[in-house]
């Protein structure tokens, strides 16, 4: 009597080489996500600072300030032919005019607290980015500049915009994540302490 042999195919492992990495994979992706997702919470929710920073844009803060001769008002830098108390100008009055309206104390929307949050960082996109240009090349004395040049009645009246929207509970700090700071300073302080940081500043954390 001879015996017959079966051969049957074995199944397949589910954990095969390529699933186990997808899996990894996956729960990595998870596992960041919730870290981000639980880290924005916590900054969105946390209190708002009682006290402004010294400073904004601590992740810029690469220089020393040049502390060069400044040109006088009006009179060309020393680069360019751009006179260094040109404005840079991302947004306009009549934009940020608009932005108001559409967010006024009392009677501000989701629609139109977006509106009012996308000028305040298109004014502050400029603005902040000339000052920094100023300390980083003429250090006190440019801040002083800025300080000069962006004390005109519309500025003056976004600051006050600022200050009396957040006072009113329209916006939080944390609504400006990029700008956090410098909003911060804005309310709390006003444009005369608003300055960007430095390496020195870094330093002494």
């Amino acid at each position: 009597m001879r015996a017959t042999i079966v051969r049957t195919q074995a199944e397949p492992s589910f954990f095969t080489a390529p699933r186990v990495i997808a899996v990894c994979v996956a729960s990595a992706v998870l596992l960041m996500g919730g870290i981000a997702t639980g880290g924005w919470l916590l900054n969105r929710w946390s209190a708002d600072p009682t006290e402004a920073p010294i400073c904004y844009s601590p992740d810029q803060a690469n220089y020393t300030p040049l502390d060069e001769a400044i040109p006088l008002r009006g009179a060309v830098g020393l680069r360019g032919d751009r006179s260094i108390d040109q404005r840079i100008e991302k947004t306009s009055p009549e934009k940020m005019d608009a932005a108001e309206a559409a967010c006024k104390i009392g009677a501000c929307g989701r629609e139109g607290s977006l509106t009012y949050r996308s000028a305040i960082f298109w004014y502050l996109s400029g603005r902040l980015q000339h000052t920094r240009q100023l300390d980083r090349t003429y250090g006190q004395t440019g801040l002083r500049r800025a300080v000069e040049i962006y004390s005109e009645p519309f500025d003056e009246r976004v600051e006050k915009g600022l200050r009396d929207r957040y006072r009113a509970g329209v916006f939080r700090f944390s609504d400006f994540p990029q700008y956090r700071e410098a909003v911060t300073i804005l309310v709390l302080k006003g444009g005369a302490a608003l300055r960007p940081c430095r390496k020195a500043d870094i330093a002494r954390k």
